[in-house]
Protein backbone atom coordinates (compact mmCIF):
# COMPACT_ATOMS: atom_id res chain seq x y z
CA UNK A 1 0.00 0.00 0.00
CA UNK A 2 1.30 3.92 -0.61
CA UNK A 3 2.13 5.44 1.96
CA UNK A 4 0.03 8.40 2.89
CA UNK A 5 1.41 11.94 2.12
CA UNK A 6 1.06 13.30 5.38
CA UNK A 7 3.32 14.07 7.57
CA UNK A 8 6.52 13.89 4.72
CA UNK A 9 9.48 11.47 4.87
CA UNK A 10 11.89 14.55 6.59
CA UNK A 11 8.96 14.92 9.20
CA UNK A 12 8.65 11.19 10.18
CA UNK A 13 12.21 10.60 11.01
CA UNK A 14 12.78 14.14 13.04
CA UNK A 15 9.79 12.89 15.35
CA UNK A 16 10.73 9.72 15.45
CA UNK A 17 14.30 10.29 16.56
CA UNK A 18 12.48 12.37 19.65
CA UNK A 19 10.51 9.60 20.35
CA UNK A 20 13.56 7.32 20.56
CA UNK A 21 15.41 10.13 22.60
CA UNK A 22 12.34 9.63 25.09
CA UNK A 23 11.92 6.01 25.45
CA UNK A 24 15.96 6.27 25.76
CA UNK A 25 15.72 8.30 29.01
CA UNK A 26 12.86 6.93 30.13
CA UNK A 27 12.02 3.33 29.38
CA UNK A 28 9.66 2.02 26.83
CA UNK A 29 6.95 0.64 29.45
CA UNK A 30 5.04 3.60 29.60
CA UNK A 31 5.55 3.45 25.43
CA UNK A 32 3.91 -0.03 24.84
CA UNK A 33 1.14 0.55 27.58
CA UNK A 34 -2.34 1.13 25.55
CA UNK A 35 -3.16 4.70 25.14
CA UNK A 36 -5.93 6.44 27.20
CA UNK A 37 -9.04 6.94 26.05
CA UNK A 38 -11.47 9.43 26.60
CA UNK A 39 -14.25 8.68 29.01
CA UNK A 40 -15.52 7.67 32.05
CA UNK A 41 -13.05 4.71 32.71
CA UNK A 42 -10.10 6.46 32.28
CA UNK A 43 -11.50 9.66 34.26
CA UNK A 44 -13.81 8.88 37.17
CA UNK A 45 -13.79 12.23 38.55
CA UNK A 46 -16.46 14.81 38.15
CA UNK A 47 -16.08 17.52 35.69
CA UNK A 48 -16.34 21.50 36.55
CA UNK A 49 -15.17 24.19 34.14
CA UNK A 50 -13.89 25.53 37.00
CA UNK A 51 -10.07 26.16 38.15
CA UNK A 52 -10.72 23.44 40.72
CA UNK A 53 -11.96 21.27 37.86
CA UNK A 54 -9.17 21.82 35.44
CA UNK A 55 -6.57 21.28 38.53
CA UNK A 56 -8.14 17.71 39.27
CA UNK A 57 -8.11 16.54 35.30
CA UNK A 58 -4.68 17.39 35.06
CA UNK A 59 -3.82 15.80 38.19
CA UNK A 60 -5.48 12.81 36.48
CA UNK A 61 -3.37 13.24 33.43
CA UNK A 62 -0.48 13.81 35.46
CA UNK A 63 -1.46 10.37 36.85
CA UNK A 64 -1.91 8.55 33.65
CA UNK A 65 1.48 9.83 32.43
CA UNK A 66 3.32 8.32 35.56
CA UNK A 67 4.26 12.21 36.12
CA UNK A 68 4.89 13.01 40.13
CA UNK A 69 3.98 16.87 40.56
CA UNK A 70 1.60 18.58 42.09
CA UNK A 71 -0.33 21.37 40.30
CA UNK A 72 -0.08 24.70 41.36
CA UNK A 73 -2.83 27.00 38.94
CA UNK A 74 -2.94 30.91 38.28
CA UNK A 75 -6.33 31.71 37.61
CA UNK A 76 -6.01 34.59 34.22
CA UNK A 77 -9.12 34.32 32.92
CA UNK A 78 -11.29 36.90 30.54
CA UNK A 79 -14.70 37.81 31.99
CA UNK A 80 -15.93 36.62 28.63
CA UNK A 81 -15.28 34.73 25.81
CA UNK A 82 -13.44 36.86 23.40
CA UNK A 83 -15.78 38.82 20.82
CA UNK A 84 -13.79 38.11 18.12
CA UNK A 85 -13.80 33.94 18.26
CA UNK A 86 -17.19 32.36 17.72
CA UNK A 87 -15.48 28.85 19.00
CA UNK A 88 -13.47 29.99 21.65
CA UNK A 89 -11.01 27.29 22.43
CA UNK A 90 -9.46 26.05 25.89
CA UNK A 91 -6.38 27.91 26.91
CA UNK A 92 -4.34 26.56 29.46
CA UNK A 93 -0.38 27.21 29.22
CA UNK A 94 2.39 25.37 31.93
CA UNK A 95 4.91 28.20 32.78
CA UNK A 96 7.34 26.75 35.13
CA UNK A 97 8.32 23.67 37.16
CA UNK A 98 9.63 24.08 40.73
CA UNK A 99 12.09 21.25 42.32
CA UNK A 100 10.97 22.24 45.83
CA UNK A 101 7.45 20.24 47.05
CA UNK A 102 4.99 22.16 48.21
CA UNK A 103 3.52 21.88 52.44
CA UNK A 104 1.78 18.56 52.53
CA UNK A 105 2.69 17.09 49.11
CA UNK A 106 4.42 14.21 48.85
CA UNK A 107 4.90 14.92 44.74
CA UNK A 108 8.29 15.75 43.61
CA UNK A 109 8.19 19.53 42.87
CA UNK A 110 5.75 21.11 41.54
CA UNK A 111 3.86 22.43 38.04
CA UNK A 112 2.55 25.88 37.84
CA UNK A 113 -0.09 25.97 34.95
CA UNK A 114 -2.30 29.47 34.08
CA UNK A 115 -5.50 29.36 33.04
CA UNK A 116 -6.86 31.42 30.35
CA UNK A 117 -9.67 30.64 29.43
CA UNK A 118 -12.16 27.28 29.63
CA UNK A 119 -14.13 26.68 26.11
CA UNK A 120 -16.16 23.80 25.61
CA UNK A 121 -14.06 21.97 22.97
CA UNK A 122 -11.47 18.70 23.65
CA UNK A 123 -10.32 20.03 27.09
CA UNK A 124 -8.53 16.53 27.96
CA UNK A 125 -6.71 16.91 24.89
CA UNK A 126 -5.45 20.25 25.27
CA UNK A 127 -4.36 19.25 28.38
CA UNK A 128 -2.93 16.60 27.60
CA UNK A 129 -0.42 18.61 25.01
CA UNK A 130 0.46 20.71 28.08
CA UNK A 131 1.22 17.66 30.26
CA UNK A 132 3.52 16.25 27.09
CA UNK A 133 5.43 20.02 27.38
CA UNK A 134 5.95 19.64 31.02
CA UNK A 135 7.65 16.56 30.87
CA UNK A 136 9.55 17.69 27.67
CA UNK A 137 10.92 20.27 29.88
CA UNK A 138 12.08 17.82 32.49
CA UNK A 139 13.95 16.28 29.92
CA UNK A 140 15.26 17.90 27.52
CA UNK A 141 18.53 16.69 25.52
CA UNK A 142 21.57 19.57 26.90
CA UNK A 143 25.41 19.34 27.19
CA UNK A 144 26.49 19.33 30.22
CA UNK A 145 28.40 22.56 31.21
CA UNK A 146 31.31 22.38 33.57
CA UNK A 147 31.23 25.69 34.69
CA UNK A 148 27.42 25.47 36.42
CA UNK A 149 27.58 24.99 39.88
CA UNK A 150 24.10 24.54 41.08
CA UNK A 151 20.65 23.44 39.24
CA UNK A 152 18.36 26.81 39.09
CA UNK A 153 15.54 26.11 41.78
CA UNK A 154 12.94 26.53 38.54
CA UNK A 155 12.46 25.42 35.29
CA UNK A 156 10.97 27.83 32.68
CA UNK A 157 9.46 26.66 29.75
CA UNK A 158 10.65 27.49 26.18
CA UNK A 159 8.84 27.74 23.26
CA UNK A 160 11.28 26.88 20.74
CA UNK A 161 12.96 23.61 22.79
CA UNK A 162 10.02 22.37 24.87
CA UNK A 163 6.50 22.81 22.70
CA UNK A 164 6.96 20.57 19.77
CA UNK A 165 9.03 17.74 21.93
CA UNK A 166 5.98 17.69 24.74
CA UNK A 167 3.44 17.14 22.20
CA UNK A 168 5.22 14.65 20.67
CA UNK A 169 6.02 12.86 24.40
CA UNK A 170 1.75 12.69 24.38
CA UNK A 171 2.57 9.78 22.24
CA UNK A 172 5.56 8.32 24.74
CA UNK A 173 3.25 9.23 27.60
CA UNK A 174 0.05 7.24 27.13
CA UNK A 175 -2.24 10.32 26.08
CA UNK A 176 -1.66 10.10 22.22
CA UNK A 177 -5.47 9.70 21.37
CA UNK A 178 -6.50 12.62 23.53
CA UNK A 179 -3.46 15.25 22.13
CA UNK A 180 -4.50 13.79 18.65
CA UNK A 181 -8.21 14.66 19.25
CA UNK A 182 -7.55 18.24 20.12
CA UNK A 183 -4.80 18.80 17.20
CA UNK A 184 -8.00 18.93 15.04
CA UNK A 185 -11.55 19.76 16.14
CA UNK A 186 -14.65 20.43 14.19
CA UNK A 187 -17.76 21.84 14.76
CA UNK A 188 -20.60 23.25 13.25
CA UNK A 189 -23.13 25.26 14.66
CA UNK A 190 -26.33 27.38 12.77
CA UNK A 191 -25.16 30.98 11.54
CA UNK A 192 -27.09 34.40 11.58
CA UNK A 193 -30.62 34.69 9.55
CA UNK A 194 -29.27 36.48 6.81
CA UNK A 195 -32.93 37.23 5.29
CA UNK A 196 -33.33 34.00 3.30
CA UNK A 197 -31.86 31.03 4.99
CA UNK A 198 -29.44 30.32 8.12
CA UNK A 199 -26.81 29.23 6.83
CA UNK A 200 -24.47 26.25 8.60
CA UNK A 201 -20.77 27.75 9.70
CA UNK A 202 -17.78 25.79 10.42
CA UNK A 203 -15.16 26.37 12.97
CA UNK A 204 -11.54 24.11 13.24
CA UNK A 205 -9.96 24.23 16.51
CA UNK A 206 -6.36 23.38 17.12
CA UNK A 207 -4.21 22.27 20.24
CA UNK A 208 -0.50 21.62 20.43
CA UNK A 209 2.43 22.17 18.17
CA UNK A 210 2.60 19.17 15.66
CA UNK A 211 -0.39 18.73 13.05
CA UNK A 212 -3.02 16.22 14.40
CA UNK A 213 -1.50 14.03 10.86
CA UNK A 214 1.90 13.87 12.91
CA UNK A 215 0.41 12.30 15.63
CA UNK A 216 -1.87 9.93 13.90
CA UNK A 217 1.77 8.70 12.18
CA UNK A 218 3.20 8.35 15.71
CA UNK A 219 0.12 6.36 17.21
CA UNK A 220 0.28 4.11 13.89
CA UNK A 221 3.75 3.62 15.01
CA UNK A 222 2.97 2.83 18.45
CA UNK A 223 -0.12 0.67 17.51
CA UNK A 224 2.63 -1.65 15.06
CA UNK A 225 5.03 -1.66 17.89
CA UNK A 226 2.82 -2.99 20.66
CA UNK A 227 1.34 -5.28 17.45
CA UNK A 228 -2.33 -3.99 17.65
CA UNK A 229 -4.05 -4.93 14.91
CA UNK A 230 -6.82 -2.35 15.21
CA UNK A 231 -6.31 1.83 15.91
CA UNK A 232 -6.45 2.67 19.58
CA UNK A 233 -9.62 3.09 21.17
CA UNK A 234 -11.23 6.75 21.45
CA UNK A 235 -10.28 8.32 18.26
CA UNK A 236 -12.20 10.98 16.32
CA UNK A 237 -13.61 9.91 12.99
CA UNK A 238 -10.84 12.46 10.96
CA UNK A 239 -8.27 10.88 13.43
CA UNK A 240 -9.24 6.86 13.17
CA UNK A 241 -8.85 7.44 9.29
CA UNK A 242 -5.91 8.56 9.34
CA UNK A 243 -4.18 6.09 12.24
CA UNK A 244 -5.84 3.18 10.19
CA UNK A 245 -3.54 4.06 6.98
CA UNK A 246 -0.80 4.67 8.25
CA UNK A 247 -0.63 1.26 10.22
CA UNK A 248 -1.63 -0.43 6.95
CA UNK A 249 1.46 1.20 5.15
CA UNK A 250 3.70 0.26 8.31
CA UNK A 251 2.12 -3.58 8.23
CA UNK A 252 5.38 -5.79 8.74
CA UNK A 253 7.66 -3.20 9.79
CA UNK A 254 7.35 -4.07 13.63
CA UNK A 255 10.92 -5.81 14.74
CA UNK A 256 12.36 -2.72 12.39
CA UNK A 257 10.49 0.30 14.28
CA UNK A 258 11.28 -1.40 17.28
CA UNK A 259 14.93 -0.91 16.67
CA UNK A 260 14.97 2.03 15.08
CA UNK A 261 13.07 3.42 18.70
CA UNK A 262 15.79 1.16 21.21
CA UNK A 263 13.24 -1.16 22.38
CA UNK A 264 14.32 -4.67 23.15
CA UNK A 265 12.31 -7.46 21.63
CA UNK A 266 12.18 -8.92 24.80
CA UNK A 267 10.07 -5.76 26.18
CA UNK A 268 6.72 -7.03 26.90
CA UNK A 269 3.42 -5.09 26.37
CA UNK A 270 1.46 -4.68 29.34
CA UNK A 271 -2.41 -3.57 30.80
CA UNK A 272 -2.88 0.07 32.21
CA UNK A 273 -3.01 -0.15 35.61
CA UNK A 274 -7.02 -0.07 37.48
CA UNK A 275 -7.77 3.70 37.60
CA UNK A 276 -9.05 4.57 41.23
CA UNK A 277 -10.95 8.09 41.26
CA UNK A 278 -9.13 10.78 43.37
CA UNK A 279 -11.84 11.70 45.77
CA UNK A 280 -9.76 12.93 48.19
CA UNK A 281 -9.69 16.28 46.45
CA UNK A 282 -12.81 16.43 44.56
CA UNK A 283 -13.36 20.59 43.21
CA UNK A 284 -14.91 22.78 45.92
CA UNK A 285 -18.29 24.27 44.23
CA UNK A 286 -17.43 27.46 42.66
CA UNK A 287 -19.58 30.15 42.08
CA UNK A 288 -20.19 31.46 38.57
CA UNK A 289 -19.66 34.63 37.46
CA UNK A 290 -21.97 37.22 37.73
CA UNK A 291 -23.73 37.73 34.28
CA UNK A 292 -23.71 41.21 33.48
CA UNK A 293 -26.75 43.56 33.62
CA UNK A 294 -27.79 45.13 30.22
CA UNK A 295 -31.18 46.43 28.58
CA UNK A 296 -32.41 46.08 25.19
CA UNK A 297 -32.03 49.34 23.41
CA UNK A 298 -34.71 49.90 21.64
CA UNK A 299 -32.82 50.66 18.21
CA UNK A 300 -34.49 51.27 14.59
CA UNK A 301 -33.52 50.38 11.21
CA UNK A 302 -33.44 53.95 9.60
CA UNK A 303 -29.56 53.88 8.61
CA UNK A 304 -29.55 50.89 6.89
CA UNK A 305 -33.16 51.87 5.09
CA UNK A 306 -30.96 55.48 4.44
CA UNK A 307 -28.66 53.79 2.66
CA UNK A 308 -30.40 51.33 0.79
CA UNK A 309 -32.77 54.10 -0.21
CA UNK A 310 -29.84 56.28 -2.05
CA UNK A 311 -28.74 53.25 -3.84
CA UNK A 312 -31.89 52.54 -5.19
CA UNK A 313 -32.43 56.58 -6.29
CA UNK A 314 -28.67 56.28 -7.62
CA UNK A 315 -30.35 53.06 -9.65
CA UNK A 316 -33.72 54.52 -10.48
CA UNK A 317 -31.58 57.68 -12.22
CA UNK A 318 -29.73 55.98 -14.29
CA UNK A 319 -32.72 53.98 -15.28
CA UNK A 320 -34.25 56.45 -16.18
CA UNK A 321 -32.68 60.11 -16.64
CA UNK A 322 -29.11 60.86 -14.87
CA UNK A 323 -30.32 64.51 -14.57
CA UNK A 324 -33.51 63.56 -11.95
CA UNK A 325 -29.95 62.30 -9.42
CA UNK A 326 -30.20 64.68 -7.14
CA UNK A 327 -33.97 64.29 -7.06
CA UNK A 328 -33.72 60.67 -7.02
CA UNK A 329 -30.85 60.66 -4.56
CA UNK A 330 -32.47 62.98 -1.57
CA UNK A 331 -35.85 61.23 -2.22
CA UNK A 332 -34.56 57.60 -2.09
CA UNK A 333 -32.32 58.35 1.21
CA UNK A 334 -35.58 60.11 2.87
CA UNK A 335 -38.10 57.22 2.04
CA UNK A 336 -35.81 54.58 2.81
CA UNK A 337 -34.89 56.44 6.30
CA UNK A 338 -38.92 56.97 7.07
CA UNK A 339 -39.63 52.97 6.20
CA UNK A 340 -36.74 52.26 8.06
CA UNK A 341 -37.65 53.88 11.57
CA UNK A 342 -40.54 51.75 11.49
CA UNK A 343 -38.43 48.65 12.05
CA UNK A 344 -37.73 47.84 15.16
CA UNK A 345 -34.54 46.89 16.18
CA UNK A 346 -33.49 46.14 19.96
CA UNK A 347 -29.71 45.81 20.99
CA UNK A 348 -28.11 44.78 23.83
CA UNK A 349 -26.75 47.83 25.73
CA UNK A 350 -23.49 46.26 26.58
CA UNK A 351 -22.60 44.78 23.01
CA UNK A 352 -24.91 46.49 20.80
CA UNK A 353 -25.89 42.81 19.12
CA UNK A 354 -29.27 43.17 17.34
CA UNK A 355 -31.56 41.16 19.97
CA UNK A 356 -34.95 38.68 19.10
CA UNK A 357 -38.29 40.71 20.02
CA UNK A 358 -38.52 39.57 24.00
CA UNK A 359 -35.01 38.24 24.55
CA UNK A 360 -34.03 37.93 28.12
CA UNK A 361 -30.24 36.86 27.78
CA UNK A 362 -27.69 38.10 24.62
CA UNK A 363 -26.14 35.44 23.00
CA UNK A 364 -23.23 37.08 22.44
CA UNK A 365 -21.91 38.41 25.46
CA UNK A 366 -24.17 36.84 27.76
CA UNK A 367 -25.93 39.44 29.54
CA UNK A 368 -29.24 39.12 31.61
CA UNK A 369 -31.26 41.84 29.83
CA UNK A 370 -33.58 43.84 32.79
CA UNK A 371 -35.99 46.11 30.40
CA UNK A 372 -36.12 48.20 27.77
CA UNK A 373 -34.16 51.65 27.61
CA UNK A 374 -35.20 53.67 24.42
CA UNK A 375 -31.76 55.94 24.38
CA UNK A 376 -28.42 54.34 25.07
CA UNK A 377 -27.31 57.28 27.65
CA UNK A 378 -30.41 56.18 30.09
CA UNK A 379 -28.21 53.03 30.62
CA UNK A 380 -27.02 54.14 33.39
CA UNK A 381 -30.29 55.94 34.71
CA UNK A 382 -31.95 52.45 34.49
CA UNK A 383 -29.18 50.62 36.54
CA UNK A 384 -29.65 53.17 39.65
CA UNK A 385 -32.97 52.40 39.08
CA UNK A 386 -32.73 49.09 39.00
CA UNK A 387 -30.41 48.66 41.97
CA UNK A 388 -32.68 50.80 44.46
CA UNK A 389 -35.87 48.77 43.46
CA UNK A 390 -33.27 45.57 44.47
CA UNK A 391 -32.65 47.28 47.84
CA UNK A 392 -36.47 48.28 48.23
CA UNK A 393 -36.80 44.33 48.18
CA UNK A 394 -34.27 43.38 50.68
Amino acid sequence: MAEPTQPDRETREQFLGVLAELIAQGGAERFLLPPVAPGGDAFPEPWAPTTAGVQLLLRRLLWHAGIERAVELDDDRLAKAPPTERKPATRVEITELAKTTPAGSKAAGSARFTVYFIGEDEIAGTLAHEVGTLYAALHRVEKADPYRTAEPPTITIDPDRDLERGSIATVYLGLGVLAANAAFQQYSSAGRFNGGYVPLEYDVLRAGAVPMSALAYLLAVQATVRGDDAPPRGLAPPQRDEVADWMKALDGQGATLRERLGIAASTAVQARPAVEPLDDELPPFEEPAPKPTAFRWQTHRGGVGFVAGTVMGVGLAFALARGMLPLTLVGGGTLGHLIGRRVRAPRCSACATVLPEGATTCAKCGAVLRGDIANLGDRLEAEERLEEENREQL
